[in-house]
């Protein structure tokens, strides 16, 4: 009788899966018209859809990046992106919120969702580009006064610098009509 062939016990190559890389975590937070905080984390959402968010509502976005960042972060609920908008970003305790803050760099105040369509209607709260000197280019800035030719600008990423003052016609309107 003869014998079966038997099958090859040679190994398979192992199946290569890249492993893929972690996605990004996004906080957005800020205060609600009625001043009550709100805050959420999302992990590999789309970063323009979260950038229109997060400008819509009047609110900042952070990226974690320290192990601190991420022990505060991991106590956030998570967001959702949803066609209506309800229930984005939902409200936190104003202790986790003030955590949040301390990290980013403070409260920049309330900042207006609607952008003015003219040097006229700048009012506190709404966001304009500024010049901090000639050589550094244009950065975002919220009003916090207006007189009758002059804003009181606060730097929007760096609330923890003073105020400053700039006439009316030398800041830029975002997405002017």
């Amino acid at each position: 009788m003869s014998k079966k062939p038997t099958k090859s016990k040679t190994p398979r190559p192992a199946t290569s899966k890249t492993p893929r890389p972690a996605a990004r975590t996004v906080v957005m937070f800020g205060l609600d018209k009625d001043r009550k905080p709100h805050a959420a984390r999302f992990s590999g959402e789309n970063d323009a859809l979260l950038t229109k968010a997060a400008a819509t509502m009047g609110m900042r976005l952070a990226v974690p990046i320290s192990k601190k960042h991420f022990e505060v972060v991991s106590k956030l609920p998570a967001g959702k992106i949803n066609a209506t908008g309800n229930g984005l970003v939902p409200s936190v305790e104003q202790k986790l919120y003030d955590q949040i803050n301390s990290l980013v760099g403070g409260e920049t105040g309330a900042i207006s969702p609607s952008l003015p369509k003219s040097w006229t209607e700048l009012a506190p709260g709404h966001l304009v580009l500024a010049q901090d000197g000639v050589e550094d280019g244009w950065w975002e800035a919220t009003i916090t006064k207006r007189s009758a030719d002059a804003l009181t600008l606060r730097w929007r990423d760096y609330p923890g610098q003073s105020e400053f003052v700039r006439p009316i016609g030398a800041v830029a309107l975002l997405k002017p009509q």
